[in-house]
């Protein structure tokens, strides 16, 4: 059973990967990092005094880069039009707040619209909150 979700995140991971360009992905993860790093160092500033400016820098590297990889592996949960809305802008630079509130805003619409039903986008949504869960706590 371990092995099983072991193996999960690179499935999910390998299927993204086709659906996104790499270099999208690799973009992703670069402004991704760069947006929540200054928020990351401020908390551990804050947290642990005792930290040197190093010390702190290297966490918050750690940290963000980890969880710019946690964040895609619940993304490939979603279908390929959410998961493209919610990626392809912060790979071109755009803001992850701005992002998640698009990719909410196409979901309530669908949703109106009856593309998909408020069902679907609850399990999806918890399938993909779970994923970046055990992909943190990895």
């Amino acid at each position: 059973m371990r092995k099983t979700f072991l193996l999960l995140p690179l499935a999910l991971f390998a299927q993204l990967a086709f659906a996104i360009d790499a270099n999208d992905v690799e973009a992703y993860k670069k402004n991704y990092s760069e947006q929540l790093r200054p928020m990351v160092m401020k908390k551990l500033g804050m947290d642990r005094p005792d930290l040197t400016a190093g010390a702190i820098k290297r966490e918050a590297d750690a940290y963000v880069a980890k969880m710019a990889g946690c964040q895609l592996e619940g993304l490939a949960i979603f279908p390929e039009q959410y998961r493209e809305k919610a990626i392809l802008p912060v790979a071109q630079g755009g803001d992850v707040a701005q992002a998640t509130q698009a990719l909410n805003e196409e979901l309530k619409k669908d949703i109106d619209g009856g593309k998909i039903s408020k069902d679907e986008v609850m399990t999806i949504i918890q399938s993909a909150q779970q994923a970046v869960q055990i992909c943190a706590n990895s």
